[in-house]
């Protein structure tokens, strides 16, 4: 009897431990796992400034109050993670924000061309424009301390930020015809980053994370400044199937200077992000 009664404890113990450990990697060990869902912006706030270095003509514009492109909508975002080691993985993000409006301008607006020439779009003239803003991010992240409730995670990476305006001048004050165009002014930047991340598993089909990434870097014409944070919870619905929302943060802060102009881009969205998640 006191053999039988040690078996069913040796094999109770057993079961728990085992369940332990695979709740445990369904919450925090997966190998990989892609999300995608809305992110809504629901406030931006993004300030465009192009002068001329010689002559000082141009002048910094709110997108949103002087062309009537609005960023706070809802656009797709996509997430992938891959853990190749019990403390290593790679984390790649994507998402695209643009706008496109026509509207008459209620005053003058000085903009200078790529090439440093001053460009005055009068008041009273109808303008169609398109602001576009694409981020892309690839990180690497270290887990320096890991257990079945937290995970603690240090990382770098690369930020890329691709954004542009283009402005069409349709028709001159007064309704006449106009041939008046802007240059685009357009560029991508690659930005370094620092990251750290948190996982805290609060049972096994529910966790909160945590994510942050940020760096200030000089190089040659460029000086850029970046900062993103994410904080957020994931629920395993059934199997490897997950839903999660989470509250997002970012900002980008670029200028350039040349010879012929200084071109500065402010760019601050504060957004909700709705996904579901697979997991393996």
């Amino acid at each position: 009897m006191i053999h039988l009664r040690q078996a069913f404890s040796l094999l109770l113990f057993s079961a728990l431990g085992t369940q332990s450990a695979l709740a445990q990697e369904r919450a925090m060990e997966e190998t990989f796992s892609v999300s995608a869902g809305g992110y809504h912006v629901f406030r931006a706030d993004t300030t465009l400034s192009l002068v001329s270095r010689n002559a000082g003509a141009g002048a910094a514009i709110r997108p949103a109050d002087t062309l009537g492109l609005d960023l706070e909508n809802t656009v797709l975002k996509v997430n992938g993670r891959y853990r190749f080691s019990p403390t290593s993985q790679v984390v790649v993000s994507w998402y695209s924000v643009g706008s496109n409006a026509t509207r008459t301008l209620e005053s003058d607006v000085d903009w200078v061309s790529p090439d440093g020439n001053e460009t005055i779009i009068a008041e009273g003239s109808r303008v169609s424009s398109s602001l576009d803003y694409d981020i892309t991010k690839a990180s690497y992240y270290w887990s320096f301390y890991h257990n079945n409730k937290v995970e603690l995670m240090a990382g770098a990476g690369l930020h890329v930020s691709r954004f542009g305006v283009d402005l069409d001048v349709l028709n001159a004050p007064g309704g006449a015809a106009s041939s008046q165009r802007t240059e685009n002014a357009e560029t991508t930047v690659p930005l370094p980053t620092l990251g750290f991340g948190l996982n805290y598993r609060v049972n096994p089909r529910l966790h909160w994370y945590l994510r942050g990434e940020g760096f200030y870097m000089e190089f040659d014409d460029w000086r850029g400044l970046f900062t993103d944070l994410e904080v957020g919870m994931e629920y395993r619905i059934w199997k490897g199937l997950g839903a999660g929302v989470g509250l997002a943060s970012d900002s980008l802060n670029v200028t350039e200077t040349n010879s012929d102009y200084k071109f500065r881009y402010d760019n601050r969205l504060s957004g909700a992000h709705f996904y579901l998640s697979w997991t393996h």
